[in-house]
């Protein structure tokens, strides 16, 4: 065999072995199918707090949730007292923005203010019964007792809600009274004495004794 010929067979089998992807590390020429991403679920968008949005700004700080303070409101006859419950806050600077300017605790809002009821449900949250506001025991060798639903005295509470309000109770007797925030678990107390029952006094507002709370 001529050179000339040697040289163009050996072309041939070159060209011919490219056109098949022969030759060293050509790899594979299958096509790979690309791996789908799973896509992530959204997260839910919270439910604004309706309160919170009627009470505006300055927003009560849950975290300066102070209690309650109870005073007897109401004496319909000597035998019946009606407590009545306010969330307090301890914040300097919120105090000051809420319209108490100098105090360290003070209500969510001035009493004649229209966002007051709002600040106050926001602070107290959703009680047992279903209605904003505080959940009242009457406290019993330690314990708290549960107060009945909606003015219904019952058994070993000497307490019974009222329709109209969560934040009021009526009392049957002297004893030790405590409201609590749902939405903190802050709470306050009011001790009526055995000496201040069976009598309607002049002014009630400071029958409440605060105990060692």
């Amino acid at each position: 065999m001529s050179r000339a010929r040697a040289l163009f067979t050996a072309v041939s089998a070159l060209t011919i072995l490219a056109a098949c992807g022969g030759g060293g590390g050509g790899g594979s020429s299958t096509p790979q199918n690309p791996v789908a991403s799973a896509t992530p679920t959204p997260a839910p968008t919270p439910t604004p707090n309706p309160f919170a949005a009627a009470c505006g700004t300055p927003l009560p700080p849950l975290s300066a949730s102070y209690g309650y303070r109870i005073k007897v409101q109401l004496e319909p006859r000597p035998t019946l007292k009606v407590l009545n419950a306010s969330p307090l806050v301890r914040d300097a600077a919120y105090c000051a923005a809420a319209g108490f300017p100098g105090s360290n605790t003070c209500n969510t809002r001035l009493e004649t203010d229209p966002q007051r009821e709002a600040c106050d449900h926001y602070i107290s949250g959703i009680s047992k019964t279903g209605r904003p506001g505080p959940d009242w025991y009457e406290v019993k060798n330690g314990q708290n007792v549960e107060c009945s639903g909606m003015g219904r005295p019952e058994l070993g509470a000497a307490c019974g809600y009222k329709d109209i309000t969560q934040y009021m109770i009526d009392i049957s007797a002297a004893g030790k009274f405590r409201a609590c925030s749902p939405a903190t678990g802050q709470c306050g107390v009011c001790v009526v004495e055995p000496g201040d029952w069976g009598v309607v006094h002049d002014s009630p507002a400071g029958i409440c004794k605060l105990d060692d709370e």
